[in-house]
């Protein structure tokens, strides 16, 4: 029996000893590994060109737009200050006109004033209504010192067709041919324009 057992253990080792190398082939099997594309250089290149030469005309493009912005700004900006130069001219020239308007309706009555006066008899220059016409005589002419209108000096001056208006031309003794002797009614000026000129007598 002991022989026996021993021939079939024989028998059995081969088989076992197959089997191993069977399950050692199967686990020495190599697997292939994935092919791994290979990169394409030129064609990276290429694309990131592409892309640069975009961007560079995206950039241009942008700063096109940009100066073209700005130059709109800076006409506009131009534009609004000569229209509010203009505006500021226009209103300045206007209450000009207004005050002028104003005062050339005051002169005439301080001309009346003026001339009255020169009536008064001489027994009256010192009478309460004389007085009171005086007060106001001296009030419109402050009023109107004080908005910078100034008597034009004519009297003794030489003759300035700007600043004098020449109605009567004779021969006075002692004078200078061309020289104001008298004064017809009074000139003024309204800061450095003339706002009425002095009418004159003028020697010849």
């Amino acid at each position: 029996m002991t022989d026996q057992f021993n021939e079939d253990l024989l028998q059995d080792e081969p088989l076992a000893e197959n089997q191993e190398n069977d399950l050692t082939d199967e686990d020495e099997t190599i697997v292939p590994a994935e092919e791994t594309p290979e990169t394409d250089d030129e064609t990276i290149d290429a694309a990131t060109d592409d892309v640069v030469t975009q961007l560079v005309t995206e950039i241009k493009e942008a700063i096109k737009a940009r100066d073209e912005w700005e130059d709109r700004y800076l006409r506009a900006a131009a534009e609004f200050a000569n229209a509010r130069r203009r505006a500021e001219l226009r209103a300045d020239s206007e209450v000009r006109a207004a005050r002028e308007r104003l005062l050339n309706s005051i002169i005439p009555i301080v001309d009346d004033f003026e001339r009255a006066f020169q009536l008064v008899p001489a027994d009256e220059t010192d009478s309460t209504w004389v007085n009171g016409f005086a007060l106001i005589l001296r009030k419109l002419q402050g009023s109107l010192l004080r908005e910078g209108v100034t008597v034009i000096e004519a009297e003794g001056q030489p003759f300035d067709p700007s600043l004098h208006q020449a109605v009567m031309v004779e021969e006075v003794e002692g004078a200078e041919s061309d020289t104001v002797v008298a004064v017809l009614q009074q000139g003024y000026m309204l800061d450095d324009k003339v706002l009425r000129p002095a009418m004159v007598k003028v020697a010849q």
